[in-house]
């Protein structure tokens, strides 16, 4: 059942132009509909620019979108049409920002206790409610120190604690992660998705860095330009593209379009707009029935990725590192032809 229900949902900006002062109206996100189930935690994928911010602000009221409605648990939020739109106060809404957005000049227990304060609980509710989170998200201890003092994992705990504190009903979280190094993005990856199970909270996560999307994701929606180009479980999105700037956008793939020269070990691609095999479905063998020279190749830790040239084409082979081949070298190689994407 959907909690949240996005329908024909258009967002734009005014745009000026500098010469001619004149003002016209850029689209960001056009047509978009989106349903998303009780509990569920959704990942927003796309590159910079595609609408995924704008999208979490108009969910919450941060902007007013061109038309379209959102309703949430039957409730609607907007509506053009009616003429509805819920203040963003009133949507019991949590937003996580990449920026923390903590005030400087308060501690972790006053920077927690501000939307308690607006939602007027008592006191001791506050303070009950205060300890409760920041044990969830391990910073007990912590209420006495200033954002100043806390490293920025430990801001982004804080700033997820104060989103959370007051138990809204939807959690928005934009590129919460982005300031953090590698090691610290992976263990918040994991803390996150364990206490957004914890409390069952409907969530909508946003990021342009796909390692982070496959491993939080329940279900991945890759945007670009405005619009949604896919939704799906992220195995299912990795293995399936459905178009062309999925399959390129999605990891590594190698792609041959349409105009192209097809290679004879994809004759099956003559007749489509492009054919895509992923790195690790091209296996080196022995006994494979087609050959190739090594161009180039780069450890990848528990795997080594080669270039080679084929038939005139290069193709990217995700190998184990068990046997290296140089530069130079001819190998054999097959292809697990169900994995062939036409």
């Amino acid at each position: 059942m959907s909690i949240l229900k996005i329908d024909n949902l258009t967002v734009s900006y005014k745009n000026t132009d500098k010469d001619d002062k004149a003002t016209s109206r850029k689209r960001i996100i056009e047509n978009f509909n989106l349903d998303i189930a009780s509990g569920e935690l959704i990942v927003i994928l796309g590159p910079s620019g595609c609408g995924k911010s704008t999208l979490l602000s108009a969910i919450s009221g941060l902007i007013k979108p061109d038309c379209g409605s959102i309703e949430y648990n039957d409730v609607t939020l907007f509506n053009k049409d009616k003429r509805i739109s819920v203040p963003a106060e009133k949507r019991n809404i949590g937003f996580v920002f990449q920026s923390y957005a903590l005030w400087p000049h308060m501690t972790v227990y006053q920077n927690i206790e501000l939307p308690l304060k607006a939602h007027r609980f008592s006191k001791a509710e506050a303070k009950s409610a205060i300890e409760n989170i920041l044990d969830i998200v391990h910073m007990k201890g912590y209420e006495g120190r200033y954002p100043d003092e806390l490293s920025g994992g430990e801001k982004q705990r804080i700033a997820l604690a104060r989103s959370l504190v007051y138990q809204p009903s939807l959690l928005l979280l934009d590129e919460p992660l982005a300031n953090l190094d590698a090691n610290l993005k992976i263990s918040l990856i994991s803390e996150i998705k364990d206490i957004q199970k914890e409390l069952g909270i409907t969530t909508i996560y946003v990021t342009h860095d796909q390692q982070e999307a496959f491993e939080i994701a329940d279900r991945i929606v890759i945007m670009n330009e405005g619009k949604i180009m896919q939704q799906g479980t992220p195995m299912g999105i990795y293995k399936h593209s459905d178009n062309l700037f999925v399959a390129e956008f999605v990891g590594k793939n190698n792609i041959f379009k349409a105009g192209d020269r097809c290679p004879r070990f994809l004759k099956q691609c003559q007749h489509h707009k492009a054919a895509t095999i992923r790195p690790e479905d091209i296996e080196i063998c022995n006994s494979g029935q087609h050959t190739a020279v090594v161009k180039h190749l780069t450890h990848r830790g528990d795997h080594i990725e080669y270039i080679v040239d084929t038939e005139g084409y290069e193709l990217i082979i995700k190998a184990s590192n068990e046997d290296e081949y140089k530069v130079g070298d001819n190998i054999s190689f097959c292809i697990k032809r169900h994995h062939v994407i036409l």
